[in-house]
């Protein structure tokens, strides 16, 4: 199985993606930069399977996680969208007038993503003092700073071990590490397979509700002009979504070519995420004038980030969020 770790690779350049753009104007073309998840396999199924064309919509996709490569784009107008979780967006060096407006969701880790903590950790707060190891802005490490915050504790009661996630089942074989944040399918790995007998898996993203919500970003000035162009590239992927809902096996055989696995391969590691239907994302980006859930994680993970020193100043999420290029996005559409 190709392990989850590429989750986050770097796989292509920037530079690649925009060698392969299409003559197609600007109305009908959409540059989309993304990193190696399956969560985000929707986009690659809608291109596949014509849904973006039948809209007279082109879509060009590239992995890439850089967000070096990715802010900058944003900025010259290179890239038309991204996609991550709310909590990297939101992270530095986003500021309040940084480009890239969210108009969606598109999956939510439901299990894939936690901390695996050896056999004297039984609750968080047993972590108090001991050595968490995780990249600091993993979310293992996110969960482990908000679950901490409502004991009234933070990071910086811990002793916090920087490593690549790559690592982490080395990691966690070291004596003085407590406990290791990490995803699926090394989460389990670590559980079945590390020499602390009676380690356990003490935090997943099941339990936070939408903490680790992985969003759809786009260009701020190509959205005010050209809003159709983005009601159409959400219908593609709330059909592509609405496919795996209804025959996951038909998804699966034309997303995994996409990401070089099988369909088997695939399926196992979409066990711990839910995708996102048309109606889950509204209900998460809610309207103008009512937030949806997406609008308590925003203000949970904006607390969280500036603890951890991944933000400058706090941001607000009606300046970052755009809920109304949803509204009747079926209506007169195929869906």
């Amino acid at each position: 199985m190709k392990p989850m770790t590429t989750k986050w690779a770097s796989i292509l350049p920037l530079g690649a993606m925009l060698s392969f753009a299409s003559p197609a104007s600007a109305d009908d073309l959409i540059r989309c930069v993304y990193p190696f998840w399956f969560g985000f396999a929707p986009v690659p199924v809608a291109i596949e399977l014509g849904y973006f064309a039948e809209e007279g919509l082109e879509v060009t996709t590239v992995f890439d996680n850089d967000r070096a490569n990715v802010l900058p784009a944003f900025e010259s107008g290179d890239l038309d969208c991204t996609m991550r979780t709310i909590g990297e967006y939101m992270s530095r060096p986003r500021t309040p007038d940084t480009p890239g407006t969210v108009i969606g969701t598109i999956d939510v880790s439901v299990g894939a993503d936690g901390v695996v903590a050896g056999p004297d950790i039984e609750s968080v707060e047993d972590l108090v003092g001991k050595v968490f190891a995780g990249e600091i802005n993993h979310p293992g490490t996110v969960m482990t700073q908000h679950a901490l915050s409502k004991l009234g504790h933070s990071m910086d009661d811990v002793e916090l071990r920087l490593i690549n996630t790559d690592d982490s089942i080395a990691v966690f074989e070291d004596e003085d590490v407590a406990a290791v944040a990490t995803w699926e399918p090394m989460m389990s790995n670590i559980v079945d397979n590390t020499s602390k007998e009676g380690s356990k898996i003490l935090l997943s993203s099941a339990d936070f509700n939408g903490l680790i919500t992985d969003v759809i970003i786009v260009h701020d000035d190509d959205l005010e002009a050209n809003p159709e162009k983005y009601k159409k590239f959400l219908r593609g992927i709330y059909r592509a979504i609405d496919l795996y809902k209804s025959d996951p096996d038909a998804f699966l055989a034309a997303a995994a070519p996409a990401f070089d696995v099988t369909p088997e391969e695939m399926a196992a590691d979409l066990g711990g995420v839910q995708y996102t239907s048309y109606e889950d994302s509204k209900d998460f980006l809610g309207t103008s004038d009512a937030p949806g859930t997406l609008g308590q994680i925003f203000s949970d993970l904006d607390a969280i980030n500036l603890s951890l020193d991944l933000q400058d100043e706090s941001l607000t999420y009606e300046n970052h969020i755009d809920p109304t290029i949803q509204e009747g996005l079926f209506d007169g559409a195929k869906r």
